[in-house]
C-alpha cells in the first residue's frame, strides 16, 4: 500500500491537464484516496479536498493545482462540470459502477476551512475551566470554609459571654444558628465537586447484588462492541472502497457488522434497570398517594443525562473542530457541526428525516428517553390500579412497536442488516426511530418489573420458573445457555450464505431478509434474557459471576456513560486528521481500534472525574431536597 502512495506522488505531477487549467492532478486512482497534500505544498502548489455527494454514502478526494486557481473558484457550477469530465475521463470510476453526473461536488480549502471562535467557544472554555478549578482546588475551599465557620461560631461565643448578665437573645441566637446551618449545606454542594471523592468513586468497587453481576458484563461488552462497530463503520466511508468491497466476503466483515447489535444490547439493558427501579414498593406508595410525582422519575432521569449531554455537545462542536488538520480534517468538521443542536437537547433529534444531525451518535439517548416516557404508563398504572394492568400495557408497547418495524421492513423491503446499511434513507427512517427500536427495550423493561417484583416476594411467572430451576439447577442453567447463545449465534452466523454471494442480493428471498431484518434485534435482546435467568435466579457460575463481574468490566460499566458521549469525537478527531488515506485491512482496523479504545478510556476517566460524577452527586442532592428524601 505504501509503494501505492509513493508512486502517486513521483507520478501524480505528470498528469498535466493545461487544456483545462494551467496545473491540475488528482491525489490518487481511486475514490477516497488522499495523498500528495504535504508534497503539493511544498512545490508550491494549492490543495483542495472534494466532497462528492452520492448515495448511499459520499466519496472523497483531492486536487492538487496551480495557485491561479482556488477553491472559491471550484466550487462554480461551470468548473464543476469540466471536473466532472476529469474525473469520467480516467475511467477509474467504471469498476465502481456509479455516475457522477448527478451529484453534488463541494471543494474545501485544507488550510483555511475552520470554525469561527465566537461566544460558544468561550463560554465552553470558561465552563471546562471552572470544573477543573473547582474539583482540583476543592479542598483549598473546603478548609477555607471550615475556618471561617469555625471562626464565626467563636464571636457567637464571645457575644453570648459578654452578656450573660442580660436575657439571652433567642431570635439572635436562632438567626445564628440558621446562618451556621446555611454554610454548611453550601460547604456540602461543594464537596460535590471534590476530586478525591470521585476518585473513590470511580475507583472502588463495593459489592453488591451479585444476581445482576451478569448486567455488568452485558455493559461492558455493548461498550467495547459499540466503539469497534463505529470504527469500521467511519472507516468504510472514508477508506479505499476497493478495499472495503474486498472484504466483504470475509470473518472480518461478517463480525464488524454485526457489532451494531450493541445498540440493542443498550436498549435491553436500559429497559431492564427502567423496569426493576421504578416499580420498587416505596416509589410506586409514592406515586399511589399522588400521581404527579411520576414526573419526578422523568425529572430524575433528564437531570441525570442532559448536563453530560449538554457538555459533551459543546467540547464536540466548539472545542474539538480547533485540535486538527490537514486534507481530510473536513470530514471530522462536518461530523461536528451543530447547527441543530436544540433538538438534542430537548431529546427529539431522532424523530427529523433529514441528515442534519448535530452529535449524529446522541440519538441513541434521544430514543432512550422517549422509550422511557413511555414507560411511565405503565408504571402509572401498576401504582394505581394493578400489576396485570401495566404489564398487559407493556406487552402491547412491545407488540406494537414489533409490528409497526416488520410492516416498515416489508414496505420498504429492507434487506440483511449489512444490506440494508447501504440502502436509502434507512437510518433516518427506522434505524434511529423509537417505534422501530422499542422491542429490547420494552422486553427488558418487562424482565425488570417481573424481577422486582421477585424480589419483593411477589408471585408471578418469573418466582414460579425459579421454584422450577432450583429443583434441576444443571438443567436449566443448560437449556437456558444453550437457548441464549443458540439464537445470538445464530444471528450472528445465520447470515453468512448470502454474504458469500453479496454481489445478488437476492439470493436469499427478499421476504424471508425483511423477515430477518425486523426481528433480529428482538431475537438479540431475547437471547440476552435468557442467558440472564441463572444470574437472576442466584444460580452464579464461572460465566456469570467470574468472567461478567470481573473486575475490568466494572471499571468500564463505570465509564461507560462518559465514553458513549465521547468516543465518536476521538474516532473523527483520529481518522479526519489522516493525511493519506487509511486502508480498510484487519490490521488497521484493529489498531485503530486499540488505540482509539485507550484514548477514549483516558477521555472518559478524565469526564467522570471532573464532569460526570460532580454533577451526578448534586443532581442527587438536588432530587433529595425537592422530594424531601
Amino acid at each position: 500500500m505504501t509503494s501505492l502512495l509513493m508512486k502517486v506522488e513521483l507520478e501524480g505531477y505528470k498528469k498535466l491537464l493545461e487544456a483545462i487549467w494551467p496545473y491540475a492532478s488528482l491525489s490518487g486512482t481511486s475514490l477516497n484516496q488522499f495523498g500528495m497534500f504535504e508534497t503539493c505544498l511544498r512545490n508550491g502548489y494549492y490543495y483542495s479536498s472534494l466532497k462528492i455527494e452520492m448515495d448511499p454514502i459520499p466519496s472523497y478526494y483531492g486536487l492538487c493545482h496551480s495557485i491561479e486557481c482556488t477553491t472559491n473558484d471550484f466550487n462554480d457550477e461551470e468548473l464543476q462540470s469540466d471536473f466532472k469530465e476529469l474525473i469520467n475521463s480516467t475511467g477509474f470510476l467504471d469498476k465502481y459502477n456509479v455516475s457522477i453526473d448527478d451529484a453534488d461536488f463541494i471543494f474545501y480549502d485544507p488550510l483555511t476551512y475552520r470554525k469561527d471562535q465566537g461566544i460558544m467557544f468561550t463560554f465552553t472554555l470558561f465552563l471546562i475551566g471552572m470544573f477543573l478549578i473547582l474539583s482540583c482546588f476543592n479542598p483549598v475551599f473546603c478548609q477555607m470554609m471550615k475556618f471561617k465557620r469555625q471562626a464565626k461560631v467563636s464571636i457567637n461565643l464571645s457575644d453570648i459571654e459578654s452578656r450573660e448578665r442580660h436575657d439571652e437573645n433567642l431570635g439572635l441566637t436562632n438567626n445564628e444558628i440558621t446562618t451556621i446551618k446555611q454554610q454548611e449545606t453550601k460547604k456540602s454542594f461543594f464537596i460535590d465537586y471534590s476530586i478525591k471523592e470521585s476518585y473513590n468513586t470511580l475507583f472502588s468497587f463495593k459489592e453488591h447484588d451479585t444476581s445482576l453481576s451478569i448486567m455488568e458484563g452485558f455493559r461492558s461488552l455493548g461498550f467495547l462492541m459499540v466503539i469497534f462497530g463505529h470504527q469500521f463503520l467511519d472507516l468504510a466511508k472514508s477508506s479505499f472502497q476497493f478495499e472495503m468491497l474486498a472484504q466483504l466476503k470475509s470473518w472480518l466483515c461478517l463480525n464488524l457488522v454485526n457489532m451494531l447489535y450493541s445498540v440493542d444490547m443498550f436498549f435491553w439493558l436500559g429497559g431492564f434497570f427502567s423496569g426493576f427501579m421504578l416499580i420498587e414498593r416505596n416509589k410506586m406508595k409514592l406515586v399511589k398517594k399522588n400521581g404527579f410525582s411520576i414526573f419526578g422519575f422523568l425529572l430524575h432521569r433528564i437531570l441525570r443525562i442532559w448536563p453530560c449531554y449538554a457538555i459533551a455537545i459543546l467540547i464536540s462542536s466548539q472545542l474539538v473542530p480547533f485540535m486538527g488538520d490537514g486534507p481530510r480534517w473536513f470530514m471530522a468538521l462536518d461530523r461536528f457541526e451543530c447547527a441543530t443542536g436544540w433538538r438534542n437537547l430537548i431529546f427529539i433529534d431522532n424523530l427529523f428525516y433529514d441528515s442534519q444531525y448535530c452529535f449524529p451518535w446522541g440519538w441513541y439517548l434521544s430514543t432512550d428517553m422517549q422509550l422511557f416516557t413511555t414507560c411511565l404508563i405503565p408504571v402509572f398504572l401498576y401504582a394505581k390500579l394493578n400489576s396485570r394492568a401495566a404489564k398487559i400495557v407493556i406487552i402491547s408497547l412491545l407488540v406494537i412497536t414489533q409490528t409497526i418495524g416488520t410492516v416498515m421492513s416489508f414496505v420498504n423491503e429492507y434487506l440483511l442488516p449489512p444490506f440494508a446499511l447501504t440502502q436509502p434513507k434507512m437510518h433516518q427512517n427506522y434505524y434511529t426511530k423509537p417505534f422501530t427500536r422499542g422491542p429490547p427495550y420494552y422486553l427488558g423493561f418487562l424482565l425488570g418489573v417481573l424481577y422486582r417484583e421477585m424480589k419483593e416476594n411477589n408471585v408471578n411467572i418469573l418466582s414460579k420458573l425459579m421454584g422450577y430451576a432450583k429443583k434441576k439447577q444443571l438443567k436449566f442453567k443448560s437449556l437456558c445457555y444453550l437457548l441464549g447463545f443458540s439464537i445470538i449465534g445464530g444471528i450472528w452466523f445465520g447470515w453468512r450464505p448470502a454474504q458469500l454471494h453479496y454481489e445478488h442480493q437476492d439470493y436469499w428471498n427478499k421476504t424471508i431478509q425483511s423477515l430477518w431484518f425486523a426481528f433480529c434485534r428482538l431475537g438479540i435482546a431475547l437471547g440476552m434474557s435468557f442467558l440472564s435467568l441463572p444470574c437472576l435466579f442466584g444460580m452464579q457460575d464461572l460465566f456469570n459471576l467470574s468472567f461478567m463481574r470481573n473486575n475490568y468490566f466494572r471499571f468500564i460499566n463505570k465509564i461507560s456513560f462518559s465514553g458513549y458521549l465521547l468516543h465518536q469525537v476521538i474516532i473523527f478527531g483520529v481518522l479526519g486528521q489522516f493525511y493519506q488515506t487509511p486502508n480498510f485491512s484487519f490490521e488497521t482496523i484493529f489498531t485503530l481500534y486499540i488505540g482509539n479504545l485507550f484514548i477514549t478510556i483516558i477521555c472518559s476517566i478524565l469526564f467522570c472525574l471532573f464532569i460526570e460524577l460532580p454533577l451526578t452527586r448534586i443532581e442527587n442532592r438536588v432530587m433529595k431536597q425537592l422530594f424531601n428524601k
